[in-house]
């Protein structure tokens, strides 16, 4: 809305009575007596042109509100509210005799030389996308500048690379400059060469060049960062970017099986499942290709052996195998490793509940829970 009422006061007709008068204009001996140095008179001109610019105006709301009060016109008065033109030049009158010496094609000052408006003629330009992707494409983001940067200093610098638009220096929350700034050239080939430039320096003698890199790259690599911050943040959140270490388990021993060999045997969990059935099977961690299996009781796994055994030897889908009950540490080991993958599987269930779904296949699945093997108890 602000926008728009700002381009209907930049492009309205003159009120009867109003003058509308270039910069550059004669006004016969009236203002001739008001000198000023013309190093200062360029710095008036060039910070009048940014504030009634294309790329300030229409987002300072504070310029957005004077320009509609009066068909544009904003009096000298209220523009020394800005303290950069106030400390550059103080004098209504001197500030009047720069814009019309300077030959302004942006600035307009009227006939009693008390007022300042954009020229109607130079309408800002359309806030359509068109116009903002043109605006990115010839803006840089430069970092590694010196802390103590003020606008001028910079302005200065990069004036050495092409006529620019815009300078914007990056300040932290406090209000303190981050060394960092965003340049929009004027024109297209001037940012591209910027960006082509090799080893880039403030100053000769700082040893580290300038970190340079159109505003688009900058912003996609930001918002990669952005978004990797955001993931760590909530995987440290939910525990996932902490392994879980089980130091210490309580379980009761002799009640897990081990076979070995499975590697060259064609069995599945179910062959496992038959040959124990009724001996008090309560878990089988085996998936298919795996060179040995365990395999879990609610009772003593010596009974559950040696209730198998066929003169002496374990037999398992018609092949003698190696099988015995874990104890000491192997048997610690296997408890360890169960309590892990349980609490990993916890906390997948965690995430997934904090994304707001299942997610896939999730915990299920591979050794922790057998496979997607049913608890069974007999």
């Amino acid at each position: 809305w602000y926008q728009r009422r700002v381009r209907e006061a930049v492009v309205s007709t003159q009120s009867t009575g109003d003058v509308k008068v270039a910069a550059g204009t004669s006004f016969g001996n009236r203002s001739r007596s008001v000198q000023i140095a013309p190093g200062v008179a360029s710095r008036v001109v060039k910070q009048l042109e940014y504030y009634f610019g294309d790329k300030n105006l229409p987002q300072d709301r504070f310029m957005l509100r004077e320009v509609t009060l009066d068909q544009g016109w904003i009096p000298l008065t209220t523009m020394l509210n800005f303290k950069r033109l106030a400390n550059v030049c103080n004098d209504k009158a001197q500030i009047a005799r720069a814009v019309i010496d300077s030959g302004s094609q942006l600035l307009v000052i009227n006939e009693d030389n008390n007022k300042i408006r954009r020229n109607p003629d130079q309408p800002l330009p359309k806030d359509d996308e068109e116009t903002k992707l043109a605006a990115n494409s010839k803006t840089v983001y430069v970092k590694g500048l010196p802390l103590d940067l003020n606008i001028d200093l910079a302005e200065a610098f990069f004036q050495g690379f092409g006529n620019t638009s815009y300078i914007k220096l990056r300040k932290d929350q406090e209000g303190r400059f981050k060394g960092s700034v965003f340049v929009e050239f004027k024109d297209q080939v001037d940012c591209d060469k910027f960006l082509e430039s090799k080893d880039i320096k403030f100053e000769e003698s700082n040893a580290e060049a300038l970190v340079v890199m159109g505003r688009n790259d900058y912003f996609k690599t930001k918002n990669v960062s952005i978004k990797n911050e955001k993931n760590a943040k909530r995987e440290e959140q939910l525990g996932e970017s902490k392994p879980i270490v089980i130091e210490n388990v309580e379980f009761e021993k002799g009640r897990v099986i081990k076979i070995l060999d499975l590697e060259a045997v064609t069995t599945t969990r179910e062959d496992m499942k038959d040959l124990f059935d009724g001996q008090g099977l309560a878990w089988v961690n085996y998936n298919k290709g795996d060179k040995e299996a365990f395999i879990r009781f609610d009772k003593s796994a010596q009974e559950a052996l040696d209730h198998v055994l066929k003169d002496g030897k374990f037999i398992l889908s018609d092949t003698e195998l190696p099988a015995s009950v874990l104890d000491g540490d192997d048997e610690e080991a296997y408890w360890k490793q169960a309590a892990t993958e349980k609490a990993e599987f916890f906390k997948r269930s965690r995430k997934r509940k904090a994304e707001g779904g299942r997610g896939g296949r999730g915990g299920r699945g591979g050794r922790g829970r057998g496979g997607g093997n049913k608890r069974r108890r007999q």
